[in-house]
């Protein structure tokens, strides 16, 4: 292997102290997941939907190569819920970092966004954090879309879209 991430067994203890909500919130903030780092990965910011896509598409339209995405699935809640907007920019491959989270396409042609956790010879592995497996194909420079640099948790009453280059 020519490198990983530190792995942590954690919170175990804690489902027995509190409730389910305060443990999602601490998970949430610490900088393992499950198991997985993600000191990497932005946390979601909680806004109403029309501010969380102004935020978004402010940030895309002045970071370069920064584009605008809606979250989709259950692999990487805790984290990212389903309906996340999650603000990406493509960046060099040689730029990833163990515990960012990255969109990347499959074999199958579909985007998937989950944490690279190792770097070895043929790739970068990859898991979501609400899956008990690794993803068995590397992301590579071919496949990688981009990282995710911020993410915004809609709340409240659905607003206007709009469209970021």
């Amino acid at each position: 292997m020519i490198g990983s991430c530190r792995a942590r067994l954690g919170l175990v203890w804690l489902l027995m102290l509190a409730p389910a909500q305060s443990i999602l919130a601490a998970e949430i903030a610490d900088t393992w997941i499950g198991g997985v780092y993600t000191g990497k990965s932005p946390r979601p910011v909680a806004l109403a939907e029309p501010a969380a896509w102004q935020q978004a598409n402010e940030i895309a339209v002045r970071t370069p190569g920064a584009f605008v995405l809606v979250g989709t699935g259950g692999s990487m809640q805790p984290l990212y819920r389903p309906g996340t907007i999650l603000v990406l920019q493509r960046i060099a491959y040689t730029r990833l970092e163990c515990g960012q989270t990255v969109i990347y396409r499959n074999q199958a042609r579909r985007a998937v966004a989950h944490v690279l956790v190792a770097k070895v010879r043929d790739g970068w592995r990859i898991t979501g954090l609400n899956t008990s497996w690794h993803d068995m194909e590397p992301v590579l420079p071919d496949n990688l879309i981009g990282v995710v640099i911020a993410a915004f948790q809609p709340i409240g009453e659905p607003g206007p879209r709009f469209a970021a280059h």
